[in-house]
């Protein structure tokens, strides 16, 4: 079994030391794997990571001089996957996501097209989010559910599984280019008649470094989402 990890990054210096370690520890003891990283901002986070890639060929740097956002950028890096990959896993870079748990969405992906690990059914730390991060993701998750009839509990988690076959069905079709394209993802591969399932995991807070989440920009971006796909 071979696992493609596709992980954008953007001004992460603080955290990619840790989180890089830490996920290719996981998919070593789990699997083949390349991990391609789609770096962007003019920090040191590029410098760590093409350190890492000297020791470890599997890891692979795709440097963007401009901006592509996490939209683009998550297209990017699906396109540079090795064919023979039978799995794609996403994941966010800031610790927010555990790669320990990712075995778990890899045994779900057996039975499934794409695997969401869902914050809905956690018992992690999602409660000591601000309220209002909560009430806009809760909104913004009910909303999509509804309107595209989603089974996911959490449309807008960016911690997936997705069978090699799911993502070229629908790589070539992304259009989002921000943080709505984790909802854009699913809402494709529902309409395309992929199997959807998900396994709780623990989600928390940000340990170092500041979120590069624009709520404006997302808002606008899941508004053009909901008209395009389906409104």
């Amino acid at each position: 079994m071979k696992v493609s990890a596709v992980v954008p990054v953007y001004n992460e210096e603080e955290v990619i030391d840790e989180f890089s370690t830490r996920l290719v520890n996981s998919l070593q003891n789990l699997c083949d794997y390349e991990v391609i990283f789609v770096v962007e901002g003019n920090d040191s986070t590029r410098d760590k990571l093409e350190t890492l890639s000297k020791r470890d060929q599997r890891v692979k740097v795709d440097y963007q001089a401009k901006r592509l956002g996490l939209g683009r950028a998550m297209k990017r890096g699906m396109s540079l996957i090795d064919p023979n990959t039978d799995f794609v896993l996403t994941m966010d870079a800031d610790l927010n996501h555990q790669p320990e748990e990712i075995e778990r969405l890899l045994l779900a992906a057996k039975e499934a097209d794409v695997v969401v690990g869902s914050r809905t059914r956690t018992r992690g730390m999602v409660g000591e989010l601000p309220l209002f991060k909560r009430v806009v993701s809760a909104g913004t998750n009910w909303l999509l559910r509804n309107a595209f009839r989603i089974s996911s509990s959490d449309v807008t988690s960016g911690f997936r599984v997705y069978s090699a076959k799911a993502v070229e069905r629908v790589r070539d079709e992304l259009t989002s280019k921000n943080f709505e394209v984790a909802a854009e993802l699913l809402i494709r591969a529902k309409k395309k008649g992929l199997t959807i399932a998900e396994v709780p995991i623990t989600f928390i807070p940000r340990p170092r470094g500041t979120s590069k989440l624009s709520f404006l920009r997302s808002g606008v971006g899941y508004v053009k989402l909901l008209v395009k796909l389906g409104l």
